[in-house]
């Protein structure tokens, strides 16, 4: 095979200048370019230590493949070579995680070249980001280690360890919506092929700049110990190391200098790289760079739970009155914009991490003033009742027309770490006490209309306009009563803001006249298929599997003109009539917002509605289970993160928006497989499954004050990226009596 000397593609012997670029093309590996007459190499993608990794393509599959050739030269004089590569290619292909490249195959060319065949990944290593970005702050530090941590954790399991881990080692890809999917450990294969290995990384260290693995070699492999989970600890340690402080901690110009080095030196402090890190940030890195492996952080689920209790401390304690004697509570708070100033009672306890959350405990039963603080904002205050429950407030700053944050959690999980705090339950109780202070009148949407605009200031004084008004009102007076009549309060037709006016109510003789809007049904086969994901918030995990029967779905979520119907028809009133339907006017849709989703609706109200509509049709429709709208939105058993595929795509849902103002439903033509709609954003939509942990989850319920019910889909406002990006796994539970601009509902009915 030959190679041309500029753009690495591969050709057949017979060809001596490449038809690319004119350079003369070069021998390298005897034999054709296909390997076992399946395997198409098609270019050089770079060379390592070990060996040479190709672009190659499957001859019959056509999928795009990354191929690993061991050349003799690279690895040394191993007569066992072929044997011990063929133990550890098994090895390798048994490790099935996202964040592992997967091998695939492997074989022998001429019966002494090894080559393995593996997952083809485009992006960048995390050395060229590295070197692109110096340092990383704390919080994206944690996203990259913590993905490989994921991988490396999936391989300890087995009894496999990597031995040469190293930010070339690590890919991320440039085709995934973030770093826990996107990060990819690559050379599990090679873990125990070490023969020479040490020289000719070294060598390529100094020839071409790049980072080898002396660098980030555990003390005891330089002493031809045998490695075990804890050698893959140091070399994390050392990669974290450089990620935050932008350089390893051990360096030399020779291999006996970073030996001695990491044999019997410490690591230099984060202040010497002028690097300011919190202590207990710095603590965590130094557990695992400890010489001897009895006293190393002892895996890396405690290192990541180290590390995430030094960068996101789960709670800051503050103890305002004397005694104890009085139960202490915990005050959970989520702050828009993040990264907010927090004082109770005037006095300054700390600042809200990137999501938003702070979480303050041992604060004494009693009346507590909030205040919340952010440069650019009006403060925001409010006072808080402590009781010694936990509880949680949102604490909004941003404009009213924009105040839409994320639904917050009403029940309480108690975890090590995740995205939502621990012990995170209601606020102020139930019905009228949620509506006592500005905490919560998002939650209920009151006061909230994204629709409404400030009162414009008239020409003329109240006085005059006063008088005017007397004059007119004998004028108006006939023309009203004779436009109620046309409009139909007295009997006659009419119709009712835009929505057309075309069939009586049946069993009525007045009252306006409504369309009747059909229920578009779309029918799903049931089947088998993975509920939650690995690598979500703690909320989604564990993936388990789940079995749903058929049913039949709302195409699109239900609309303001298909409430409406209801709301005429069966003159339905809500029990909180103040703030129903905040986003209509006159108890009607706004013209134009008809096909949109209705929104501000509560359980009781989609009760109703459920109840109504299958009087209407003479079937039982019902709100869908979490498993069934799971399923619906993953394709059954494609197991897909969205309706439309695996990648997030801004044309398919209506996410990312300044506030929670939907589109007409159906406008984001991206549905599942079998023609549902809207899945993924617009608005959240409830479902009828109580908050339930997932089987093996180490979450745990705690006690709420009035039902709660998980919510699904997201909502305009939400994001697509970041720890709560919405996808087709992503769960919330929301209180039964939730109003609220961002959810409405869709139902269903069993086949």
């Amino acid at each position: 095979m030959k190679e041309c000397q500029l753009c690495k593609t591969c050709y057949t012997d017979s060809v001596v200048t490449c038809p690319k670029d004119g350079m003369p093309t070069m021998h390298t590996i005897a034999g054709e370019p296909v390997l076992e007459g399946k395997y198409q190499l098609e270019s050089r993608l770079g060379q390592g230590g070990m060996g040479v990794v190709y672009k190659a393509r499957h001859a019959y599959l056509k999928t795009q493949l990354a191929i690993k050739i061991i050349l003799p030269d690279l690895v040394g004089n191993d007569p066992q070579l072929v044997t011990r590569f063929r133990q550890e290619a098994l090895a390798a292909a048994a490790i099935r995680h996202q964040n592992v490249v997967a091998v695939t195959d492997y074989g022998v060319i001429n019966g002494s070249i090894p080559f393995l065949v593996m997952e083809y990944v485009e992006g960048e290593s995390l050395h060229d980001m590295l070197a692109r970005e110096k340092k990383l702050d704390p919080e994206k530090a944690f996203e990259v280690i913590s993905a490989i941590c994921a991988g490396v954790g999936a391989a300890h399991h087995q009894g496999i360890v990597h031995r040469d881990l190293k930010p070339l080692n690590v890919m991320i890809c440039s085709d995934k919506p973030n770093i826990s999917q996107a990060v990819k450990i690559l050379d599990f294969g090679l873990a125990k092929i070490k023969s020479g290995e040490l020289l000719g990384s070294f060598i390529q260290a100094q020839t071409t700049g790049l980072m080898g693995s002396p660098f980030y070699m555990a003390p005891e492999q330089w002493a031809d110990d045998e490695p075990d989970a804890r050698s893959d600890i140091y070399s994390l340690g050392v990669m974290l190391y450089q990620m935050l402080t932008g350089d390893v901690p051990f360096k030399g110009s020779s291999i006996p200098a970073i030996m001695k080095k990491h044999i019997s030196d410490p690591p230099p402090p984060f202040a010497e790289s002028g690097t300011a890190m919190a202590p207990e940030i710095e603590s965590a890195v130094m557990h695992t760079l400890a010489k001897e492996k009895e006293k190393r952080t002892p895996n890396v689920e405690q290192m990541i739970a180290e590390l995430k209790e030094a960068i996101f401390p789960m709670a800051i304690g503050i103890h305002t009155t004397s005694g104890g004697a009085l139960p202490i509570s915990t005050l959970n708070i989520r702050t828009n914009p993040p990264k907010a100033k927090i004082f109770v009672d005037h006095v300054a306890v700390g600042e809200s991490r990137v999501d938003g959350w702070i979480t303050l405990s041992g604060i004494q039963s009693g009346n507590h003033h909030l205040r919340v603080s952010v440069d650019g904002y009006p403060d925001w205050t409010t006072d808080v009742v402590c009781d010694g429950r936990p509880q949680q407030v949102v604490a909004d700053l941003i404009s009213e027309a924009q105040r839409i944050p994320m639904p917050a959690a009403t029940v309480a999980y108690n975890a090590v770490g995740g995205d939502t705090p621990s012990r995170m339950s209601t606020t102020q109780g139930t019905g009228s006490d949620m509506m006592k202070t500005q905490v919560q009148t998002w939650d209920t949407g009151q006061n909230i209309n994204v629709q409404s605009q400030p009162p414009k200031r008239g020409m003329f004084s109240p006085l005059v306009l006063g008088g005017i008004g007397l004059i007119l009102l004998f004028v108006l007076g006939g023309i009203g009563i004779g436009g109620a009549y046309m409009a139909g309060l007295f009997g006659g037709k009419g119709t009712i803001g835009n929505v057309n006016s075309t069939t009586p109510t049946p069993g009525k003789t007045d009252g306006p006249v409504v369309e009747t809007i059909k229920a578009e049904m779309i029918q799903i086969p049931g089947g088998i298929f993975r509920m939650g994901r690995n690598d979500g918030n703690d909320l989604q995990k564990p993936e388990h599997e789940e079995t749903v029967n058929g049913f039949s779905m709302d195409k699109t979520e239900v609309t303001n003109a298909a409430f409406y119907e209801f709301v005429v028809k069966s003159n339905y009133k809500p029990s909180s009539e103040e703030s129903f339907l905040a986003h209509w006017e006159n108890r009607k849709p706004i013209p134009g917002d008809e096909n949109k989703p209705v929104r501000y609706i509560n359980m009781e109200d989609v009760k109703a509605f459920a109840e109504w509509r299958s009087k209407r049709d003479g079937v039982t429709y019902r709100l869908p289970t979490e498993q069934e709208w799971e399923y619906a939105a993953r394709n059954g058993s494609k197991n897909n993160l969205y309706p439309w595929g695996d990648k997030f795509e801004e044309r398919c849902a209506h996410l990312n928006q300044s506030n929670n103002v939907p589109v007409v439903v159906g406008t984001k033509t991206c549905p599942d497989q079998w023609g549902v709609q809207d899945l993924i954003g617009n608005v959240f939509e409830w479902t009828s499954s109580e908050p339930w942990v997932y089987p093996g989850s180490q979450l745990e319920l705690a006690q709420v004050t009035e039902p709660n019910f998980m919510i699904r889909g997201g909502g305009a406002f939400e994001k697509s990226t970041g720890p709560n990006a919405i996808t087709a796994t992503f769960r919330f539970p929301a209180p039964a009596s939730r109003r609220s601009p961002g959810l409405g509902f869709r139902l269903v009915k069993s086949n």
